[in-house]
């Protein structure tokens, strides 16, 4: 019997952002992360969330869409559209939160927290998608 993906539904969305605060917590507290994040360049920030998004997308073709049976009636974009902005937007989120949780924005600007999250984005989206999208 093969397994044909769900809908996209706001139990998918929390299972992604769990698996992201999870990551993203063992990530945030790698001293030499915080510090070289903190002082990275914009192509660097650039570089990570471009790779991401292109790992995302094939992540979700391989472990997802490749699985839809009737692909007429769930084209491509709109699959990927679902999964992609909420699992990066949970993602996001999740990190952003636990640097906020844990006081780092007392030690860091606002800009030094959007690179420091731009560092562990791809390992905590890259696992909040696969968690989500391997739930059985």
């Amino acid at each position: 019997m093969k397994r044909e993906p769900h809908h996209f539904t706001y139990a998918d969305f929390g299972k992604a952002l769990f698996g992201s605060f999870v990551v993203g917590l063992t990530f945030l507290f790698k001293g030499g992360l915080m510090d070289y994040a903190s002082t990275m360049d914009k192509f660097n920030v650039v570089l990570i969330l471009v790779i991401t998004g292109v790992l995302l997308t094939i992540e979700i073709y391989a472990l997802s869409y490749k699985f839809v049976v009737h692909k007429r009636e769930r084209p491509f974009y709109e699959f990927w559209a679902k999964r992609f902005f909420a699992i990066t937007i949970s993602s996001f989120a999740a990190i952003f939160l636990a640097l906020y949780l844990y006081g780092f924005n007392n030690y860091f600007s606002i800009i030094e927290l959007l690179k420091i999250t731009s560092a562990v984005f791809m390992p905590a989206t890259i696992t909040g998608a696969a968690i989500e999208m391997l739930k059985k």
